[in-house]
C-alpha cells in the first residue's frame, strides 16, 4: 500500500512554485517557472517579463526566432483541491478579447524583468501563496551565502514538485546591480527556471540587523527575490530581482 503525501511531508517553500509552459495557440514555445503571491486579497502568478512577452528584456529580440511567435497563453500545473499531491492543468490567457495584455508590469516596464499575472483559481485548484512575511526575516545577507532557486529546470519536476537548485550570493545584496533593484547569484541554473523564487535558508552563524550574531537556533528562511536568468550565456552568474521590484509591480495595477 502506497501512503499518501501530506502537507507535513513537503517543504513549505516548495508549495508556491508553479510550472509554466508558454504557448502561441497550440505551438509550444518553452518552459518557465512562476509562483503564487496574494496581494490585497487577490492571487497572482509572479514570473518574468521575458516569459510572458517572448522577448529578451534587454535587447527586445524574440526568444523564439525560428517560429517568430510570442506567447498568447500559458499552461500552469496547479495543486488540485481534490487531494494533496495531485495536480491539475490550468490555462491562462495572456491577452484579453481586445488584445490588451493581462499581466501587470513594473512602472519602468521591461527594464524590470518582473510581472504579475492576475489569477483566479477555480474550485478545483488549491493555492499556496508565498509567505510574504519571509521578506522581513532578520538576516543580514552577505556574498558567498548559499541560496536556493526553486523551479523547473527544462520543465523537469520531482513528481510534480519543483526542484531546488543551490547557488551563492555573488554581489553585495544591498547594492543595486546595474542601478536596478537586483543582485547577482552564482548558480548552475538551466532553461525553465526563469521566474523562480529565491530563498536564503540558514540555521546558524548569521547576523541580524541589530548586530546580534546567532550561532545556533531554529532554521530561518528569507525570501530574496525572483530569478530572471543569466547576465550572459557564457557565465553562470544570474540576476535576482529584489522583493521591492515585485511590490512595485503590484502597486502599478491600474
Amino acid at each position: 500500500m502506497v501512503s499518501r503525501i501530506s502537507i507535513n511531508d513537503i517543504d513549505p517553500q516548495s508549495l508556491s512554485s508553479v510550472h509554466i509552459q508558454c504557448f502561441f495557440d497550440d505551438l509550444f514555445l518553452g518552459d518557465a517557472t512562476g509562483f503564487i503571491v496574494e496581494f490585497n486579497r487577490e492571487n497572482y502568478i509572479v514570473t518574468n517579463w521575458h516569459v510572458v512577452s517572448g522577448k529578451n528584456a534587454d535587447t527586445n529580440m524574440l526568444l523564439s526566432p525560428k517560429t517568430g511567435a510570442i506567447p498568447n497563453k500559458i499552461k500552469t500545473r496547479q495543486h488540485s483541491s481534490q487531494g494533496f499531491g495531485e495536480w491539475i492543468e490550468d490555462v491562462i490567457d495572456l491577452y484579453d478579447d481586445e488584445s490588451n495584455r493581462r499581466w501587470i508590469e513594473h512602472p519602468s516596464g521591461q527594464l524590470v524583468d518582473v510581472v504579475a499575472i492576475p489569477f483566479t483559481p477555480t474550485d478545483q485548484i488549491k493555492v499556496f501563496p508565498l509567505d510574504m512575511a519571509l521578506v522581513n526575516t532578520d538576516v543580514v545577507m552577505r556574498p558567498a551565502m548559499s541560496v536556493s532557486i526553486i523551479g523547473f529546470p527544462f520543465g523537469l519536476s520531482s513528481t510534480g514538485w519543483p526542484i531546488w537548485k543551490t547557488g551563492h550570493i555573488a554581489s553585495d545584496p544591498l547594492v543595486d546591480f546595474d542601478g536596478r533593484k537586483m543582485f547577482l547569484i552564482d548558480a548552475t541554473t538551466r532553461g525553465g527556471m526563469s521566474g523562480s523564487p529565491v530563498f536564503l535558508r540558514i540555521s546558524s552563524g548569521y547576523t541580524t540587523s541589530t548586530g546580534r550574531h546567532l550561532i545556533g537556533g531554529p532554521m530561518v528562511t528569507k525570501f530574496l527575490g525572483i530569478y530572471s536568468g543569466r547576465i550572459r550565456d557564457d557565465v553562470e552568474i544570474g540576476r535576482v530581482w529584489k522583493p521591492r521590484a515585485m511590490i512595485d509591480v503590484f502597486l502599478n495595477k491600474k
